[in-house]
């Protein structure tokens, strides 16, 4: 986890990324990943705020770090939640603030993002750093938000 951490926090000081999530993890284990975040993201130059998804079923529940270099970032982001939107189950709103698909910074509007090949993706990390069955996170009930699950 440390080392995606460290990957995702030197995107995010080069520009090279918006805004970043760690791996998610259980709530009983921010006490043991906090201090060795925080560090990365202090040599890095970039921030951390703790999600703790307060919104998602307790039996479900994964907490999650939001990597940023930019406040507007991350009040972008705490838009999206304050709107019903969780990444967990909304992952599509975040795309942009997590610059999948999207290009910016000086001189963005000229370029033409595209992959050249799809590919379905493994989700490789939560099968490694979860228990069977956490992940995908699913919501019991209908959401506010849009009426989406």
């Amino acid at each position: 986890m440390l080392g995606m951490i460290t990957a995702f926090a030197e995107s995010l000081a080069g520009e090279a990324k918006k805004m970043a999530f760690s791996p998610p993890f259980y709530p009983e284990d921010y006490k043991d990943l906090r201090e060795e975040a925080e560090r990365i993201c202090q040599e890095q130059g970039v921030f951390l705020w703790h999600e703790k998804n307060a919104d998602l079923p307790a039996a479900k529940r994964l907490h999650w770090l939001v990597l940023f270099k930019f406040p507007e970032v991350l009040k972008e982001y705490k838009k999206l939640r304050r709107q019903g939107f969780n990444p967990a189950l909304h992952f599509e709103k975040f795309m942009a603030s997590l610059s999948y698909g999207s290009v910016w910074g000086k001189e963005a509007d000229q370029v033409v993002p595209r992959m050249r090949e799809k590919r379905p993706v493994l989700d490789t990390v939560a099968r490694i750093l979860l228990k069977p069955g956490d992940w995908p996170i699913t919501h019991g009930t209908r959401h506010k938000a849009h009426g989406s699950r």
